[in-house]
């Protein structure tokens, strides 16, 4: 892949005016304006199409234009962009080259009754997919705007800051029932061959997130590895702890449900005003992880006891769901908050170094400082979970070091 391709704005220009001319006539496309957006460079660029507002002259099959919307999304890939292909450890799937993963599992979540985005069109020979624009409002901003208003008495900011982040967990406990539905409650009915259940976190994706932090957020961030008796520990630990999320129930999760990927969008045919973004990486995970993504993401900060709060608000609505994991009869060896809640700490070390490893990653390698912020809040993490954990010392040893 020529990720030069992706700097190249005349180009991206011209491949997106080319999706558009297969979905409308020549005078909408010379009267559209392109807006870059940005994205992932070398993986994915997204523009902004505004369609001039000239009914007559609109392709109506589109179902934003018959949502009288007059924006779209145009999703750039660079040629040859293969989304199996990951930086990030091992995938365990080959994809089909005339169906991107994120189209599959677009069209999956949505057969879920999930929100997502709307794919209008995909053109594969140009590289474009166009989306339903789902405006600019992230969870993020949303959230900050409720609990950083000094308008609002600090009772009522914390009241709708956590009301917020229920209907984000109330999103998590749909999608997990849904899928446990399709793959059937007792879990040894087949899956329905989806994209989401053909990969998954195993012993060796797991433990090449845990070295990958070795390497970037020990011995490049301090330039020296950790002493080998640490070290050995450390190996140790990592391999327990790998044995302990390997024994939890799992199922697909989306990878990176967090702030910045649930755009808010009221629509009248769905009950939340989330949609759901960045589906395209989902795989088999332990049941918590997603619930990690989002109580311990690196952009915002609740504190140990919000997030165990929400944990119980997950608990509650699960056993509602009759998620197995969330009550009595589907676990027999610990109480299910005993269970969920250990679970959520041993996802949070794994997740959380990992994320503080791949930002030094993309800072030396990708020349991209900008993660940097969300390193040690990340290690913050890692050590409030090992404090409520035994046997995973030598790790907070090691963050400590780190850190100092």
């Amino acid at each position: 892949m020529d990720a030069t391709i992706l700097d190249n704005d005349d180009d991206m220009r011209r491949r997106i005016e080319a999706a558009l001319s297969h979905q409308f006539r020549d005078q909408v496309i010379e009267e559209a304006t392109l807006e870059k957006m940005g994205g992932h460079a070398s993986m994915r660029i997204y523009w902004r199409v505004k369609l001039p507002v000239q009914g007559e002259a609109t392709d109506w099959t589109l179902q934003s234009v018959r949502r009288s919307e007059t924006t779209l999304i145009a999703m750039v890939l660079a040629p040859g962009f293969d989304e199996a292909d990951s930086e990030e450890g091992p995938s365990g799937e080959s994809v089909d080259s005339e169906t991107l993963p994120f189209i599959e599992m677009q069209r999956y979540l949505a057969d879920l009754g999930m929100p997502v985005p709307a794919i209008e069109r995909v053109d594969l020979d140009e590289g474009v997919v166009l989306l339903e624009d789902l405006g600019d409002r992230t969870f993020e901003d949303l959230y900050r705007g409720v609990s950083e208003d000094d308008t609002l008495p600090p009772a009522h900011q914390d009241a709708a800051g956590e009301a917020l982040y229920q209907q984000a967990v109330d999103l998590i406990v749909q999608l997990q029932s849904a899928l446990v539905d399709r793959r059937g409650r007792d879990e040894t009915s087949p899956t329905d061959g989806a994209i989401c259940w053909r990969r998954a976190f195993d012993r060796e994706s797991l433990r090449w997130e845990l070295d990958h932090f070795l390497e970037w957020g020990v011995d490049a961030r301090q330039e020296q590895p950790l002493p080998d008796s640490l070290a050995a520990d450390v190996d140790t630990a990592f391999d327990e702890l790998v044995d302990a999320l390997l024994d939890l129930p799992s199922l697909p999760a989306l990878r990176d449900f967090q702030s910045r990927n649930l755009m808010y969008k009221p629509r009248l045919d769905q009950e939340t005003p989330w949609v759901l973004i960045d589906f395209q990486d989902a795989l088999v995970a332990p049941m918590v992880y997603d619930l990690v993504a989002l109580l311990r993401d690196s952009y915002i900060e609740l504190s140990f006891e919000r997030v165990q709060k929400l944990v119980d608000y997950y608990l509650d609505r699960g056993r509602k769901a009759e998620l197995p994991w969330c009550s009595a009869h589907g676990n027999t060896e610990r109480e299910p908050a005993e269970f969920v809640h250990r679970g959520f700490h041993l996802q949070t070390i794994q997740r959380k170094l990992k994320d503080a490893g791949r930002f030094v990653y993309i800072d030396r390698v990708k020349d991209d400082d900008s993660f940097l912020p969300y390193v040690d809040p990340s290690l913050d993490y890692v050590l409030e979970a090992c404090e409520h954990l035994d046997g995973f010392d030598p790790i907070a040893e090691m963050v400590r070091r780190v850190t100092s």
